[in-house]
């Protein structure tokens, strides 16, 4: 066990990242209510003052108790953009060259608005412009925007109202990717090259109400130690639920174990494919693959 704390000591000076979760919990410093004022959170104001129906609920979520719901504004009328909604700046502007963010989303119906999740920048004329984003079209679609002028293409994926999505966005300095539900559905350029200042969620005011949950934001660099066995391949990663691990033909593996960051073994299998690592808490872990024939991989894991 010696070595392997060893190993697990080494990776982790070799990894500059930082990583925050979000899940709106009272153990976060959340409570039920307008969600402004909460965390450095702010909500639109309209003609009258702060909005009011932009609030931390219990209703819905997809872990824990809590989360953001953007609802319905009745006393405002339905909007051509989405506007409506809650946003937040980051203390620091983040570095766009290494950004992952995952959160999960549900929409309770059909024919109602559209709702916008966008990672917004500051560009040279001080304007407010779109680095990344996702939206939930009201037909059932899922809209992946491209570009500052909020143009977008559509995903294969679809939603279906009151089920829980998942979508991760990674931005590096020459792409964006998006995923629905650990799904590539498109890769494009990165259109500003804007170091991110913050997000939002917003909608257009046609009806039905949105929920987030479970918000995971990874910067700096993720890249693979060289001192980690590259020849087996783990996917993918980061992941929320499922792994699968990829060996070399002449390995036969005897164990999978998965160490937490004080070295403790959290999960121990068998299985190479479609392994369910849903019980384990967000974060990083060593997968460590014995193989049969007395050799092991390693490889870091992060469980969003």
């Amino acid at each position: 066990m010696k070595n392997f704390y060893l190993l697990f000591a080494s990776l982790l000076s070799s990894l500059t990242f930082a990583q925050q979760s979000t899940s709106f919990e009272s153990s976060e410093g959340y409570e039920l209510g307008t969600i402004h004022g909460q965390n450095d959170w702010e909500v639109t104001e309209g003609s009258d003052g702060l909005i009011t129906n932009q609030v931390i609920t219990d209703e819905e979520a997809s872990e824990g108790s809590f989360s953001f719901k953007n609802a319905f504004e009745p006393s405002f009328s339905d909007q051509w953009f989405p506007i409506f909604g809650a946003s937040k700046t980051f203390d620091e502007p983040i570095d766009y060259t290494n950004l992952t963010v995952s959160y999960d989303v549900l929409v309770t119906e059909t024919d109602g608005s559209d709702f916008e999740f966008t990672l917004f920048a500051i560009n040279e004329n001080e304007e407010y412009v779109p680095v990344a984003g996702v939206g939930i079209e009201n037909r059932g679609y899922i809209y992946l925007i491209k570009d500052v002028d909020y143009g977008f293409d559509y995903a294969e994926a679809e939603w279906t109202p009151n089920e829980w999505i998942n979508v991760r966005i990674e931005v590096s300095a020459d792409e964006i990717k998006y995923y629905i539900n650990d799904t590539l559905e498109n890769t494009i350029a990165n259109y500003t090259q804007l170091d991110i200042v913050g997000l939002n969620m917003l909608h257009n005011n046609f009806g039905a109400d949105g929920y987030y949950d479970n918000f995971v934001i990874t910067t700096g660099s993720l890249s693979t130690p060289s001192f980690e066995n590259n020849s087996f391949a783990v996917f993918p990663n980061p992941t929320r639920n499922i792994l699968s691990i990829s060996l070399p033909d002449n390995k036969e593996v005897s164990e999978v174990e998965f160490y937490d960051i004080l070295g403790q073994r959290s999960l121990i299998t068998s299985q190479t494919q479609n392994i369910n690592i849903s019980a384990l808490a967000n974060g990083i872990y060593i997968l460590q693959v014995n193989n049969t024939d007395g050799t092991i991989f390693t490889k870091k894991v992060v469980k969003q």
